[in-house]
């Protein structure tokens, strides 16, 4: 189960990002379908799952794409309909594949506790993004009150991972799956294996762009994931709790499930098969 967004991206390829009144020009431009939910579930899809998706739809233009996209993917979809148009977030891609992002939040931001399914306790995994949490707080005390049997994996995001936020879903999560920045922003400390010692419980996997580290029973141990490549980042992230989620769910340890999600992550950045990754295994 995937508890998040489905929006629309625009994406600019850019040289830099534009000072304050500045003017740049971009070299590639990209419209698509994407919000945590529709990205987590792109990756699941292509690792032999079959998710089911909790998300709002909105009115308009907009939403008639994301319901494309939602009938392409042939997905079931959970979640009420808003009045509201659905989101955007405009991404500006630098040469380094860095990406820097600016939302506008629509109908995906009101995803509540109304909206999962009556047997949500039944399910075997679920995902849930900070976003969604930090904009519900009955959604964060449902998650929280899940069975121990569900297996729920929480991606703060960069606005869920400040100290002291959602410290409900922090508790209860299984794996707790943050970047190097927000891990930093988390504790204040720097450089992704300091901050991973530093955060304040295990089961924490904080992925940089060459792998990830990962806490354990107290200690930190380096999983690798290969050189940094100079492209497109947009997405790696969701990729890589998508292919966390697919790995536990088979069965794998947490360091196995994060070296899947590492190899994941990185063929999401070049552009290739990500289902390769799993038939590697």
């Amino acid at each position: 189960m995937v508890v998040g967004a489905a929006l629309l991206e625009l994406r600019f390829a850019v040289e830099r990002l534009p000072r304050s009144g500045g003017d740049v020009l971009a070299h590639g431009f990209e419209v698509r379908v994407g919000g945590s939910a529709v990205n987590v579930a792109r990756t699941l899809q292509a690792l032999a799952c079959s998710p089911l998706l909790v998300l709002h739809r909105g009115e308009g233009p907009f939403d008639r794409m994301v319901g494309r996209e939602l009938a392409r993917l042939s997905l079931p979809v959970e979640g009420r309909r808003s009045r509201r148009p659905s989101g955007v977030t405009v991404t500006l891609v630098e040469p380094s594949g860095e990406r820097s992002l600016v939302s506008a939040l629509g109908a995906e931001g009101s995803v509540g506790v109304d909206d999962l399914p009556a047997d949500v306790g039944k399910a075997c995994a679920l995902y849930v993004s900070g976003y969604e949490l930090l904009a519900s707080p009955d959604l964060e005390a449902a998650i929280a009150a899940l069975p121990k049997g569900v297996l729920v994996l929480f991606d703060p995001g960069p606005r869920g991972a400040g100290p002291g936020k959602l410290q409900a879903a922090w508790r209860r999560a299984d794996v707790v799956r943050l970047n190097e920045v927000e891990a930093e922003r988390r504790t204040g400390t720097k450089g992704a294996a300091a901050a991973a010692a530093a955060l304040e419980r295990d089961g924490v996997v904080v992925s940089t762009a060459q792998g990830a580290y990962v806490k354990l029973a107290g200690a930190v141990t380096s999983v690798a994931g290969g050189e940094r490549v100079a492209r497109d980042t947009t997405g790696a992230g969701d990729a890589h709790a998508a292919s966390l989620l697919a790995g536990l769910t088979r069965g794998m340890d947490l360091l196995a499930a994060t070296a899947l999600a590492n190899r994941v992550a990185r063929l999401q950045v070049m552009g290739e098969d990500v289902a390769g990754a799993l038939r590697a295994e």
